[in-house]
């Protein structure tokens, strides 16, 4: 789901509410270079949403990506028990080696994925991989090596707080 700079996703809740998970990313004002820390603390805050997608929206060589506090940000989302996403197309490799270590000594969910617009670009996975073993984050903090049933409950959990 596309989220606006007030971390505002732009889709119906009830639909959203019969997706099995829900990854909420931003796709505007992506070049902005003045601190996005509320920005981040907002779309986390966000119940819809269970991953902060692509979080900088980092592009090598065209876009540097959105500045934070990322200690700060890191916190909340171990706090809220969200999860931030490596992105591991090569052009993105988003969160980097530095920021991962970061959101491991705050204890945060990573999930894996790709950004992958065509089959062929799943093998990115590797790259993701790589980050997150150089990284030292436990499997056991990486939804995508959670079993089917452990990965429901975390998203009933999120899903139950905003009742």
């Amino acid at each position: 789901m596309n989220l606006n700079p007030r971390g505002e996703g732009d889709m119906d809740p009830k639909a959203l509410a019969r997706l099995d998970i829900v990854l909420g990313a931003f796709h505007s004002a992506l070049r902005t270079k003045a601190d996005q820390t509320s920005r981040y603390l907002a779309a986390l805050q966000n119940p819809d949403i269970q991953i902060l997608g692509h979080p900088r929206g980092r592009i090598y060589n065209f876009r540097m990506g959105l500045k934070a506090d990322w200690p700060r940000v890191f916190a909340q989302a171990a706090k809220l028990d969200k999860a931030v996403e490596i992105d591991s197309y090569p052009d993105r490799q988003d969160l980097n080696l530095a920021l991962l270590k970061i959101a491991r000594k705050n204890g945060v969910r990573i999930s894996l994925g790709t950004d992958s617009h065509h089959a062929h670009q799943l093998e990115f996975i590797e790259l993701g991989l790589a980050a997150a073993f150089k990284a030292h984050i436990p499997p056991d903090r990486i939804l995508n090596f959670m079993d089917l049933a452990g990965l429901r409950a975390w998203i009933a959990k999120l899903r139950a707080r905003r009742r």
